[in-house]
């Protein structure tokens, strides 16, 4: 759900079925091996239930947090959590063996955490250090693991075989989580998407709106950016201008 700004469709919440459906149409759509796409008729169900979330939650949400919040405030609630971001960028670093890039994100949370006031201000980067945003996805792509197949999960969205394996990993490996307790790192997550989506909202809605087929838009993005570097392996999937 929070990735349609990773996958540049939020998309993807919902519960307009049992959870248990969605799971016994992967189960079914698997029994095809020889599908280009052997979960899409799991996937187009999972997006289906993820649009009705964000129609009826995630949206309406965004929409009033935009409206009582001015762009100042919102823009320092991002900053803050970018910054609780940081420890992670800097672990998915130090996987890479970025050591230049792992000490950027390592001075700039503490810069930020300090004179930054735990990150309203972005001071780091005022004083050069540029942010940069990295996840597990984009590590095990540059160690060139294989994606896998590509999978629309319940509420968090567009993701992979391979992908869908980082996302608890993810959780474990994030130095703030052993700091502040599970419901408080829930809660950032939940106001991550809330923040991204009300940022991201007309770019968003468009993509809804105006995608002829949303399931192939949304499939050939998150494979731009978390799939195989190959070229010819995304040579069936759409442009996302198209």
């Amino acid at each position: 759900m929070f990735d349609i700004c990773h996958a540049i469709i939020l998309g993807d919440y919902t519960m307009k079925k049992r959870f248990i459906f969605p799971l016994l149409l992967l189960i079914s759509c698997t029994s095809d091996p020889q599908r280009d796409d052997s979960f899409e008729c799991y996937n187009r169900e999972t997006l289906e239930l993820n649009l009705a979330l964000d129609r009826n939650i995630l949206r309406p949400l965004a929409l009033t947090y935009k409206e009582l919040l001015s762009t100042e405030v919102r823009h320092s609630v991002a900053n803050v959590l970018s910054n609780m971001n940081e420890p992670f960028c800097c672990v998915n670093y130090v996987l890479s063996f970025e050591a230049e890039d792992a000490t950027n994100s390592l001075f700039r949370f503490f810069i930020n955490s300090t004179i930054g006031v735990l990150g309203i201000f972005d001071v780091a980067d005022a004083i050069g250090l540029a942010k940069k945003e990295v996840s597990l996805k984009d590590t095990l792509r540059k160690k060139e693991i294989p994606t896998g197949n590509y999978v629309i999960l319940p509420i968090l969205g567009s993701s992979s075989t391979r992908d869908t394996v980082t996302e608890p990993i993810a959780w474990i490996i994030n130095p703030v989580g052993y700091f502040i307790c599970f419901p408080y790192m829930l809660a950032k997550a939940v106001l991550r998407g809330i923040s991204d989506r009300a940022e991201n909202s007309e770019i968003i809605d468009s993509l809804l709106n105006d995608s002829m087929d949303l399931y192939s838009t949304t499939k050939n993005i998150y494979l731009q950016k978390y799939g195989a570097k190959d070229e010819n392996e995304l040579s069936d999937f759409p442009s996302p201008d198209s």
